[in-house]
């Protein structure tokens, strides 16, 4: 059995510490912070607009939503799974896969359940007004009704 051989890869964040002119650690961790800082507000501005128009054009204040596709509201939602990352531990990333997995089940049963999506969006709506700031026990009681809803509607339940 061969050992493995270990290569030092150059290290851009080293090269500038220690290099001539090169910046401080300390330094070089405020830039990254700043950077993704910056990340995190556009992340969050996705996530706004995106619920805006989910809650616009599917919320139930809309009267002419069961004309529209449900493809637009899993690409939407897909957008907050993408955009997830600038709320961790919001819950809305999982809240959103649970629109996909709702929207999947609605084309393949070639039905569409308002009452199911309501309570998806409204969801969505308290996961990112609140989610943060509620415990992983109230998450994960929010996220595993949206499971039971869609199991439901599959008829696992």
């Amino acid at each position: 059995m061969s050992g493995a051989i270990f290569r030092r890869v150059p290290n851009k964040l080293a090269q500038l510490a220690v290099g001539r002119g090169g910046i401080a650690v300390g330094e070089a961790v405020k830039r990254a912070n700043a950077a993704l800082d910056d990340l995190k507000d556009a992340s969050i501005a996705i996530i706004d607009d995106q619920l805006a128009e989910i809650d616009r054009l599917f919320g139930p204040g809309n009267p002419d939503r069961a004309g529209l596709s449900l493809d637009i509201l899993y690409a939407q939602a897909s957008q907050i799974i993408d955009a997830g990352g600038g709320l961790t531990g919001s819950g809305l990333e999982e809240c959103a896969r649970a629109v996909c997995d709702l929207v999947s089940l609605s084309r393949a049963n070639n039905t569409c359940d308002w009452d199911a999506i309501d309570v998806h969006i409204a969801t969505l709506k308290v996961l990112r007004a609140q989610g943060q700031s509620l415990t992983a026990s109230q998450r994960l009681t929010l996220l595993k009704g949206l499971s039971d809803v869609t199991a439901k509607r599959a008829g696992e339940v």
